[in-house]
């Protein structure tokens, strides 16, 4: 399911934000360090959407490379991938979808350009209602720490955090990767993940 419009869209993401050096002292960065270890690992897998969306959008949507090694690693299954819609020319575009160990399904859309890949990891939102696992949905406030904690030890970039009522985006800037992370809804939460990554030459 591709994402809906963003409200979080706007040029002043940078207000009220946080980075890496906002979440204290190194045992937060210990905590930090061993979510995204039991992420990598495929243990502890529990029903928060947002574990699996730091997992495969955040850590490993940066290039179809890294998303075929957790497939190889067996972190995720994926359906057979869509021929390129332009497989010679720029942009190479198409779509997979993953699965993860916990039944989430995950879709991936991807522009690849010679120095920009691009591409958009989304939660099959409705799937998972439709499935009747709405608890999927639902994360608590250690879920959210945790959450955050990842994003800060991934070491992308600095993270700025934006909260609006109707949810929260956090932009991650790095020297070559951009990334806006959404997370949407209050009970029931819906996640996505648009990336940009500036390949070197």
């Amino acid at each position: 399911m591709a994402p809906l419009p963003c409200f979080l869209r706007h040029p002043n993401y940078g207000a009220g934000g946080f980075d890496g050096d906002d979440l204290g002292d190194g045992r937060v960065r210990f905590f930090a360090a061993l979510v995204i270890a039991i992420l990598l690992s495929g243990e502890g897998v529990v029903a928060c959407t947002l574990n699996d969306t730091l997992k495969l959008c955040v850590l490993n949507g940066r290039s179809l490379a890294a998303l075929q090694n957790g497939v190889d690693r067996g972190d995720w299954t994926v359906e057979a991938p869509s021929s390129p819609v332009n497989p010679t020319s720029e942009p190479r575009t198409g779509s997979e979808q993953y699965t993860m160990s916990s039944g989430l399904r995950f879709a991936m859309f991807y522009r690849e350009y010679r120095n920009l890949f691009s591409a958009t990891c989304s939660l099959d939102y409705f799937g998972v209602l439709a499935a009747d696992r709405s608890e999927d949905l639902r994360c608590s406030s250690a879920e959210f720490e945790a959450f955050e904690a990842g994003l800060a030890a991934a070491s992308l970039g600095s993270v700025t955090k934006d909260r609006k009522e109707s949810g929260t985006v956090y932009l991650i800037e790095g020297e070559n990767t951009w990334m806006t992370v959404v997370v949407v809804g209050k009970d029931l939460l819906n996640t996505w993940v648009e990336t940009s990554v500036l390949k070197k030459p």
